[in-house]
């Protein structure tokens, strides 16, 4: 909480010679190879950059935070080492400083250590509740107020981990689904996401045993009725469908016949006239009879064989039958022929 402003304004400065020599890829051992090479605006401009990416470990970030100490007291900036040692003391309360350093570094790296006589280091606590599965994450000690948000990383019944995050101010408490078990990491963050304090990890994380949500069994649906078919009784042969078909058939064959012999008889006729001067007129009158004949014939031949195709449909489709049989598919076509047309039944047999 103290003098926060000053720190990040000063963290986050850098000049133009410290910018142009600084890798597009600072990582923390670059950082400390700038620092051990007293290049102190490069390793600045660089610890920047490490706080703004995120996804620091609380060692990690305590190492920033000693190094960007130095660095301000080197630069004598002694408010601002002060800050960044406190925030280093606050994640890494064991940190120190090598042997014969400068004293304008040593000074508020002092002082950072006498105000964590009186304050406790940054810590957090989680408490975790079986029914219904939740941990209520409490912030014991956070003195500079570095905490943004709290994050848990939970393994439920060995499936993939889930995250979840909420903000967290002093207490916060996040909802589990329920499990068997459920394995917990809990990890306090930054503005920027890097990691400030843990509990639990991948290897020994916080465990909750509960029960297993119940497996809902599917809806047990109604036997199917038993359906008896009852055998049908079977038509007299005059009321058979094949029978008025078959019989449809043939006078759609005769037709045909008639209808050629009509058309035989006018061919015929159309010749002797064309040389009527040898040929008489009983001729003529005797080959145009018989083609009149003919194409009455036809006629008579086709219409017969029409109806007796709709008496065969009309049997067939009414002709009592099983479920099974049903299903029979039958199509009717009408089929052109020269001299008329018919009527195609499809059944399958």
């Amino acid at each position: 909480m103290r003098r926060e402003g000053a720190f990040v304004i000063a963290l986050l400065a850098a000049s133009v010679a410290g910018v142009s020599a600084v890798r597009a890829d600072p990582t923390l051992d670059t950082a400390k190879a700038a620092v051990d090479a007293s290049d102190f605006l490069t390793a600045r401009t660089q610890l920047t950059q490490l706080v703004g990416k995120g996804g620091n470990s609380p060692e990690d970030m305590g190492e920033i935070y000693r190094l960007s100490g130095i660095v301000a007291g080197a630069l004598g900036e002694a408010k601002v080492a002060t800050e960044a040692f406190e925030r280093c003391l606050a994640l890494t309360p064991k940190a120190a400083l090598p042997p014969g350093t400068s004293p304008k570094i040593t000074r508020p790296f002092v002082e950072a250590q006498a105000y964590f006589k009186k304050h406790e280091p940054l810590k957090i606590k989680a408490d975790t509740q079986t029914t219904p599965p939740s941990v209520t994450i409490t912030v014991v000690s956070d003195p500079l107020a570095m905490i943004s948000r709290a994050r848990v990383v939970a393994t439920v019944d060995k499936k993939p981990p889930e995250t979840l995050e909420k903000p967290l101010g002093e207490e916060v408490s996040i909802s589990l689904p329920a499990a068997a078990r459920i394995d917990l990491r809990v990890i306090a963050l930054d503005d920027k996401g890097n990691r400030l304090a843990e509990v639990g990890s991948a290897d020994v994380p916080i465990v909750i045993v509960g029960t297993a949500p119940p497996v809902v069994a599917p809806p047990k649906l109604p036997p199917k009725p038993i359906v008896v078919h009852t055998p049908r009784s079977p038509r007299p042969l005059y009321l058979k469908w094949w029978l008025w078909g078959g019989t449809s058939v043939a006078f759609a064959a005769g037709a045909t016949y008639f209808a050629f012999g009509a058309r035989a008889a006018k061919n015929e006729l159309d010749e002797l006239n064309a040389h009527s001067i040898q040929h008489t007129f009983d001729e003529a009158k005797s080959i145009e009879d018989r083609g009149k004949r003919d194409a009455l014939l036809t006629n008579i031949g086709y219409g017969a064989a029409g109806a007796l195709a709709v008496v065969g449909v009309i049997l067939f489709l009414t002709e009592p039958r099983s479920h099974e049989e049903n299903r029979v598919t039958t199509t009717i076509t009408p089929v052109p022929i020269r001299g008329g047309g018919a009527v195609v039944l499809g059944v399958p047999f």
